[in-house]
């Protein structure tokens, strides 16, 4: 590219941009100009790999290999699948299957009963624990405002304005639409090829 670069002289630039593409040029940098030689140097080029030469006969029996595979899985049909797989176990197909009731002897129903009576209590306590607590965090709210009322009308205005970042509110629309009464909905992927007389 060189040797013909110098031969054409001052019109190098022009051969160039006939002889490269535009993501070519893009490539390559004018390093040394002078009146008579351009010389292009690439600035993003990276260093090739070198190919490993295979033995051409290695390759054919590569080749010749994969098209008998090839051959092979075009021969074989599809494997059907065994009808004792769709087998379905007589006793399964009754149609009254109910589990037997079990029978609780009167000391074990006593024992659940107590265990939930014990368990209603725990969480009837629970509820009023934590009712007293949001009770009382309230009052000690109500009554600091008061005091800041009192304080400073301009201060009490702020700390009563709401924050609209301290609870973030997103808002969406409607997930479900109410049914269409003149929609008519299709029975899965069944398609009639019968033929109509």
């Amino acid at each position: 590219m060189t040797s013909v670069l110098r031969f054409l002289g001052s019109q190098a630039s022009t051969v160039l941009s006939q002889l490269c593409p535009a993501g070519a040029r893009s490539l390559f940098t004018f390093s040394r100009s002078s009146p008579l030689v351009n010389t292009l140097v690439p600035i993003r080029a990276s260093h090739l790999r070198k190919r490993k030469r295979v033995d051409p006969k290695i390759e054919q029996a590569r080749e010749a290999r994969l098209k008998k595979r090839i051959k092979r899985l075009l021969k074989k049909d599809k494997e059907m699948v065994a009808i004792e797989d769709f087998f379905v176990m007589p006793s399964l197909l009754e149609e009254v299957r109910e589990r037997p009731p079990v029978v609780v002897s009167t000391e074990e129903q006593e024992r659940r009963a107590a265990l939930e009576k014990e368990w209603a209590r725990f969480r009837r306590q629970q509820h009023l624990t934590e009712e007293a607590a949001i009770v009382a965090m309230v009052t000690s709210q109500q009554r600091a405002l008061e005091e800041l009322r009192a304080e400073s009308e301009e201060l009490f205005q702020q700390a009563v304005q709401v924050d609209p970042l301290l609870i973030p509110y997103q808002r969406l629309g409607p997930t479900e639409t109410p049914p269409l009464p003149t929609y008519d909905p299709p029975d899965g992927k069944y398609v009639d090829l019968t033929p109509v007389e």
